[in-house]
């Protein structure tokens, strides 16, 4: 996994994720999110998307959590957003909504962000019946 900056927009972070979210990609010292953001970067509005992560394993969950944590006691917020669709139907399995801030897509992500939308888990109304 690699964690891209992106352009800020309204004092809002974007990052994006590349390839697969897995124990030996969150392994290690150092949060990946901190080496991105820097030492204050949990105090941030930050929108993650995980458009270019088609795999995401139980240590990936595990960490997004972690890292809301942090977001949450900092002061800050992270959004994920653009869930692919093996990682959306993990995060459905796993209920992670219920825990993450998630949205469909990078506006939607931005409406949280600032406010002026809830957070609900991503691509709820696009799953079948036969899960």
């Amino acid at each position: 996994m690699k964690l891209n900056l992106l352009p800020s927009e309204d004092g809002i972070t974007r990052l994006a994720s590349e390839g697969d979210i897995t124990l030996y990609e969150v392994q290690g010292c150092v949060n990946p999110l901190q080496s991105a953001l820097g030492p204050d970067g949990f105090r941030h509005k930050v929108l993650l998307s995980l458009a270019q992560s088609c795999f995401i394993d139980s240590a990936g969950v595990g960490w997004l959590i972690l890292a809301h944590k942090k977001f949450s006691e900092a002061g800050g917020l992270l959004v994920v957003h653009s869930l692919p669709p093996l990682v959306n139907h993990s995060f459905r399995l796993l209920q992670v909504g219920s825990i993450l801030h998630l949205a469909d897509n990078e506006a939607a992500a931005l409406q949280i962000a600032r406010g002026t939308a809830a957070a609900q888990p991503a691509a709820a109304s696009s799953e079948t019946e036969g899960e």
